[in-house]
């Protein structure tokens, strides 16, 4: 791998694994992954359920540590990191979307998006961030008020307010409907194009794939193909 190809990466993964050990057993369940997480990219990591996907996506974002392996964050080994350094890196530089929306029912969406804010260094504004997800009118709506779509739209201001270098999706449309779900899929893809974040979504759901820059198929803990679309498909033309 030449290194112009490393240095636009803002993850990269070298013989990364992951076995979970539970008395005598041993369950691998990432079995040596090599990955760019390209710089800008919107990146979709596709599998079936049990894939590894989510394991994977916990490493990158330093949630979960690899058994063996190095995960590079730009020039920084986080596989060598000590629990504070990896709370600064989720802190300063990731954002994470949940499947299911995590939002604090007493709180309101500008104040469920201010409690990231708190721990980042350059924050946007919680105005700021929901009306670039399109919610500029629901600042003080509680959770309650809000569709599941506005919900998790207001979990990806949440993320997006931190400013961070990496956005971390986990299965983001999977509680969705279809239109309710390709809403969130235009949003993501607004941040990308408008705001140039490198994003990474893992889904099970395959046309999802179609608007990525690079898929990435995973399955049983091993990449089974990765590529590039050449012609990206506008939200609008996916269906599930």
């Amino acid at each position: 791998m030449g290194e112009n190809h490393v240095t636009k990466a803002e993850i990269h993964l070298h013989g990364v694994t992951k076995t979970y050990i539970m008395g005598e057993v041993e369950t691998p369940v990432l079995r040596g992954i090599d990955l760019d997480i390209i710089r800008g990219e919107l990146t979709v990591i596709h599998g079936a359920s049990g894939s590894g996907k989510s394991t994977l996506l916990n490493i990158i974002g330093g949630i979960d540590l690899a058994s063996a392996g190095n995960v590079i964050f730009r020039d920084h080994d986080i596989t060598a990191a000590s629990d504070e350094e990896l709370t600064t890196y989720r802190r300063k530089h990731v954002g994470f979307v949940f499947q299911f929306y995590n939002l604090v029912a007493t709180l309101t969406a500008r104040e469920n998006v201010e409690v990231s804010t708190e721990v980042a260094d350059h924050p946007m504004s919680p105005a700021q961030a929901l009306e670039m997800v399109g919610l500029g009118d629901r600042l003080d709506y509680f959770p309650a008020q809000l569709s599941g779509g506005q919900q998790q739209r207001v979990a990806i201001a949440r993320a997006l307010a931190k400013n961070p270098a990496l956005m971390l999706c986990d299965e983001p449309t999977g509680a969705l409907d279809l239109e309710t779900g390709r809403m969130v899929l235009q949003t993501l893809k607004k941040l990308n194009d408008e705001l140039g974040t490198t994003i990474v979504i893992i889904t099970h759901c395959t046309p999802v794939a179609r608007i990525a820059h690079r898929v990435v198929h995973l399955g049983s803990g091993v990449i089974q193909e990765s590529q590039v679309n050449k012609h990206r498909a506008e939200v609008e033309d996916i269906r599930w």
